[in-house]
């Protein structure tokens, strides 16, 4: 009797997997919509309310598929604890993207056609969270609206999909993208400082 709370649990995770499987194979074979849930559920060889069980939607299954495409480019900022780690991580972690251009161009461009770029983004939110307090806090001063803005940017700017377009639309070499992408980001975050120096004056000053 005790062996099967353990069986019960390899069969799902068994399960879980094939589903991944399955959504995996579609969306590198597809270059436009992703896939549907029933598409993977056909594959894995499930129903389709068995593929909802595991994940509620398509979307979060498409998320899944792709972390596990990519399951190493998110983790090069999650021990950050200045923005200039953060810059300094992005070679590294463009070295990454390098390694894997072919298979995270064909992500993007799935990603991309079926207008679910943010749903998939969802599975950074984490990472997203961390770098935010780092951000804020060597930055405090800047106005909210004006401390998001150029987080996202420098967000955006240190993405893998900002390194795509620079070496593919731009015909960048590795090395031209990397040296691009950290010296915009440099820029933008001596300004950031500036901005944040001067708010603080002026709150020194009505105090």
């Amino acid at each position: 009797m005790t062996l099967q709370p353990a069986a019960t649990d390899r069969h799902t995770e068994a399960t879980r997997q094939a589903i991944l499987q399955a959504g995996v194979e579609l969306l590198l074979e597809r270059r436009d919509d992703g896939f549907t849930v029933q598409e993977v559920a056909d594959r894995a060889g499930l129903t389709h309310r068995t593929v909802y069980r595991y994940f509620a939607t398509r979307q979060e299954l498409m998320a899944a598929a792709a972390r596990s495409l990519t399951p190493d480019l998110g983790d090069d900022f999650r021990d950050v604890s200045t923005i200039r780690e953060w810059i300094d991580a992005v070679e590294p972690h463009l070295a990454r993207t390098e390694a894997n251009l072919a298979l995270v161009r064909r992500l993007l461009a799935a990603v991309l056609a079926s207008d679910e770029l943010l749903l998939v983004e969802q599975r950074t939110c984490a990472r997203d969270a961390h770098r935010w307090r780092v951000f804020r806090s060597e930055l405090p001063h800047l106005a909210e609206p004006d401390a998001r803005r150029t987080f996202a940017t420098l967000r955006q700017l240190t993405s893998s999909s900002s390194y795509v377009l620079f070496r593919l639309r731009f015909a960048m070499s590795p090395a031209e993208a990397v040296a691009t992408i950290r010296a915009a980001a440099l820029q933008l975050v001596d300004r950031a400082a500036a901005r944040d120096r001067a708010a603080a004056r002026e709150e020194a000053g009505d105090g």
